[in-house]
């Protein structure tokens, strides 16, 4: 990642309800109001790196919510991970390697990238067959992620895979809905829910949790002068 994305959280899902079947707005809104620990689904993520560049490159994350203290696992590292729950914890990989190689011209959504055949052990940025970056050995950073569902035992196990204890579509809007009601939010449910866009800006700002403003002098990309 050569430069540094916002922090974030990743996908959640629930019982019942997945990036498969609902829209993604609806989900994080659910994750957002914690109203919905019944059902959501626990995940463990183990982020590992390779990475032998010291510019950047580490993983910084919030593990006391986003008006906490950040934390830093810094460069360089190999081999190293870090074993977390990134749907309930915002989190980023910070800016990459030396600031002048972070806006290679002629990067697109089609760039490639793979060994460059001219250099041992180096990497290349291909775009429409030109190359478009060469990248030393030493300044490429690969990330390995695994994530795998948690259970707390086996009566949760069973609930999952029986589907005995699915949340729906309309469950969670009328819960999400009442709860907005209680916070003194006039809402009414819409023809149809998941695409109103008014409806649906009003859930996200009703359940709105801001990301961290404390994010590290040294995690992001700098503006260009």
């Amino acid at each position: 990642t050569p430069l540094g994305g916002p922090p974030h959280l990743d996908g959640v899902v629930f019982r019942g309800m997945t990036m498969e079947n609902t829209p993604l707005w609806l989900l994080l809104t659910m994750a957002k109001s914690r109203l919905f620990e019944r059902w959501r689904s626990k995940k463990m993520q183990v982020t590992g790196w390779y990475y032998k560049g010291t510019i950047g490159g580490g993983f910084n994350y919030w593990p006391d919510g986003p008006r906490g203290e950040p934390q830093q696992i810094k460069a360089p590292m190999w081999g190293r991970a870090v074993v977390a729950e990134n749907e309930m914890m915002f989190h980023h990989a910070q800016a990459t390697g030396p600031v002048a190689m972070r806006r290679p011209t002629g990067l697109d959504i089609s760039s490639m990238m793979a060994p460059d055949p001219t250099v041992e052990n180096g990497w290349r940025i291909e775009t429409n067959g030109e190359v478009t970056q060469q990248i030393p050995a030493d300044e490429m950073r690969l990330l390995v992620h695994w994530g795998a569902r948690v259970f707390t035992d086996m009566e949760d196990v069973k609930r999952t895979f029986d589907h005995t204890d699915d949340i729906t579509h309309d469950m969670a809007l009328n819960i999400l809905i009442d709860e907005a009601r209680k916070r003194g939010v006039t809402v009414e449910m819409p023809t149809d829910p998941m695409t109103d866009r008014p409806f649906i800006a009003m859930m996200s700002q009703v359940y709105a949790v801001n990301g961290p403003a404390n994010i590290p002098a040294d995690a992001v990309d700098p503006v260009p002068a």
